[in-house]
């Protein structure tokens, strides 16, 4: 799979991680199904490959990637591969994923509260205009 997705070849992966765990890091390309929220329906309807190319489900360490392939093989699918090791494994091996930094991280709050604070206080100069005569 890591092969296909450096040659960019289309490939259908589904990550059944939590959204928490997917928007931290995930593979390029990935489309995040939770297992707690797997609709096996619309998986298969959103696909992008016919429904004979392999359908690749990565979690983790592959527990919750196997219960969602059970699920989707109940639902029609005909070659759910579940990728061995998850996430863990992929991390471990160096291959590439996407991290995603929050917009709210706690430098940026910090820095606009302090700006908000700076605007807020009494000028420590105060200039006065000169008089027109």
């Amino acid at each position: 799979m890591a092969a296909l997705i450096d040659k960019r070849q289309p490939l259908d992966l589904i990550d059944v991680r939590t959204k928490q765990e997917f928007q931290s890091f995930h593979i390029r390309g990935a489309q995040s199904f939770p297992l707690r929220e797997l609709s096996a329906a619309k998986v298969l309807r959103g696909r992008k490959r016919e429904a004979t190319e392999p359908l690749y489900i990565i979690c983790n360490n592959r527990v919750r990637a196997s219960l969602a392939a059970g699920m989707l093989t109940g639902a029609g699918c005909r070659q759910p591969v579940v990728v061995d090791g998850g996430m863990e494994t992929w991390m471990r091996d160096g291959l590439s994923v996407v991290f995603e930094r929050p917009f709210w991280d706690f430098a940026l709050v910090r820095f606009c509260c302090e700006l908000m604070e700076l605007f807020r206080r009494p000028p420590l100069v105060t200039y006065k205009s000169p008089k027109v005569a």
